[in-house]
């Protein structure tokens, strides 16, 4: 182990620590924003040679990089901001992380107490300011040699082992902030001598051994599976690297109809002829509720598409049972039947039929046939030689290699990556941010996935969501993994043109819409990064390959007319078998 870093005065001490106590829990990545009040923070940080360090100028941004991050490791980044609205600008990627159960570490630096309240500058209440939103919330008294280092370790070590989630660790500092003032504000002797024994020690000072959550004996939902005449799999939002795969391998046995959300990564895993497309289109509705199942297996949680949940399990007669691992109440519908606490790979593991149900083979098989055909008629609809965002789906798609990242931005974009066939069999890693579904933090998240992940990432965003994560620009040109940015740009926010308040124009445009007239070719040469504007679909796959072969991150622009595309959903919208 190193020496101890910093020990001059009791701020750059306990910050050390605090460093060095994140290190040894396996959190070893920091984002770090400019401030003064976090002076001891950073400059911890800057003689932690074991330390991961990114710094980022938008909190922001830093925030949704960690968000990134965490999506492809599942362990935290640690966010270390300074005080007053820094880390007020982290709380969207903060509630991000609550609804995905996704690990983070908010590190904020704050005012000593006394000045709390006092019109004190850049000082606000940081106790209690992510509110409901924080699994765990540790707020630390100023540095002080009244408080024991080692409870100071443990409640760290009980911080971050506690839960998945975000937590906040609030770290008020008064002066002196920097280091060279070790003749005026020494360390006593044995609080020097306690602190170097505990930063040396490999281990953390409290271990909490990693648990999996317990699975029960499935015997009683084997036998429910076993009585399925008409059994239907409905795959949400995954959680374990492990989960896809196996899965695949369940559903081949099970020999059901599947829906996969986009989401989910399995859309290419499973074979066509065996998924239901889309829940989004009226036939594909209708026809799945004629085939009326009795026993609905649901993998994760968070569907895309609101049908299911507002269309298909209010009038459903089935039993269902929903495998997730994630905490709280994931039943929109409030249908769940019963409710598994595991992984989908921890639930395949356990569950034990010798024989899978065969079932109404003939009410499957009917189902299937009109869904692919209801399918092929869809796709008739879409076409290849005109832009539409059906066909942008349907385009990258067919073009991201297998093994890379794909981020799919919110509102339309992730809709009709949501309805697209996928071409089989593909491996993609998909990426979102479907917990609130907000469209900030995009590029942010995408290059947090891929500089932690190793894999290049391309991620399709409209253009509202650029505009919202401009700052992150920088990050993407940064990027040590290229990012190939692609906007979608239809002029503004097309989606409330499929919402009833399309039938408002006086409060549509501007108000909903909100036009704009940037021209993003600009905008990526003020940040230096190589743009092209793709004109046709056939001319796309070969922008990818030149964009690709650079190794650099790049910006590709699709410039979608929102009336031909709108004409084009609907005609789509309006094929009935």
């Amino acid at each position: 182990m190193p020496s101890l870093p910093l020990s001059e005065h009791l701020n750059l001490l306990w910050s050390s620590l605090i460093i060095a106590e994140l290190i040894k829990n396996g959190l070893d990545t920091f984002f770090i924003s400019p401030g003064h009040r976090n002076v001891p923070l950073v400059s911890a940080l800057a003689y932690e040679e074991r330390a991961i360090k990114r710094v980022c100028l938008d909190e922001r941004a830093a925030a949704y990089l960690a968000i990134g991050h965490a999506r492809a490791t599942r362990r935290a980044g640690v966010l270390v901001c300074t005080s007053g609205t820094a880390p007020a600008n982290y709380y969207p990627a903060v509630i991000e992380a609550f609804r995905e159960d996704l690990p983070l570490v908010v590190l904020s630096a704050d005012r000593p107490p006394e000045l709390v309240g006092s019109d004190a500058n850049q000082t606000i209440v940081q106790e209690g300011l992510y509110g409901s939103y924080c699994r765990e919330v540790l707020h630390l008294p100023a540095p002080t040699t009244d408080y024991p280092l080692e409870a100071l370790l443990a409640k760290i070590d009980h911080l971050v082992s506690a839960s998945l989630g975000p937590v906040h660790i609030n770290c008020p500092f008064r002066d002196p902030l920097a280091p060279g003032t070790a003749d005026r504000y020494p360390v006593p002797e044995e609080v020097l001598a306690r602190a170097k024994r505990l930063y040396a020690q490999k281990e953390p000072f409290t271990i909490y051994p990693p648990q999996a959550l317990p699975l029960a004996n499935l015997g009683d939902i084997e036998n429910i599976l076993r009585t399925a005449q008409r059994g239907l799999a409905v795959i949400g939002r995954l959680d374990a690297q492990g989960d896809a795969p196996a899965l695949a391998k369940l559903l081949q046995k099970l020999n059901w109809p599947a829906f996969c959300d986009i989401a989910s990564g399995m859309k290419g895993l499973v074979d066509p002829g065996r998924q239901i497309v889309t829940f989004d289109h009226p036939d594909a509705l209708r026809l799945v509720r004629q085939y009326d199942p009795d026993i609905i297996l649901q993998f994760g949680s968070g569907m895309v598409s609101k049908q299911y949940e507002a269309a298909i399990l209010p009038h459903s007669r089935a039993t269902v049972i929903q495998i997730s691992p994630r905490s709280g109440l994931r039943d929109p519908a409030h249908r769940v039947n019963i409710r598994i606490r595991a992984t989908a790979a921890a639930f395949v593991t356990a569950l034990d039929l010798q024989e899978f149900p065969v079932g109404n083979e003939t009410a499957r098989d009917h189902l299937l046939q009109q869904i692919s055909a209801l399918s092929d008629a869809v796709q008739k609809q879409i076409p290849r030689d005109l832009w539409s965002f059906s066909g942008i789906a349907r385009v990258i798609l067919e073009t991201v290699p297998d093994g890379e990242g794909l981020f799919i931005g919110n509102s339309l974009a992730i809709r009709a990556f949501d309805s697209a066939r996928c071409p089989f069999p593909r491996k993609l890693n998909i990426i979102s941010n479907r917990g609130v579904s907000g469209i900030e933090g995009n590029m942010a998240t995408s290059v947090g996935y891929a500089e932690a992940s190793g894999k290049r990432v391309t991620a399709v965003l409209g253009d509202i969501s650029f505009l919202h994560d401009l700052n992150s620009l920088i990050l993407v040109r940064g990027s040590t993994v290229p990012v190939m940015v692609v906007i979608v740009n239809n002029g503004g926010g097309r989606i409330f043109e499929r919402l009833p308040i399309r039938d408002f124009p006086e409060i549509m445009e501007p108000w909903m819409t909100t036009p704009h007239t940037m021209d993003f070719s600009r905008v990526a040469a003020q940040f230096d990064l190589p743009y092209t504007r793709v004109e046709r679909p056939d001319e796309f796959k070969a922008a990818c390959e030149r964009a690709r072969s650079s190794g650099h991150s790049a910006i590709l622009e699709i410039v979608l007319s929102p009336d031909v595309d709108l004409k084009i959903f609907q005609a789509a919208q309006k094929v009935s078998l």
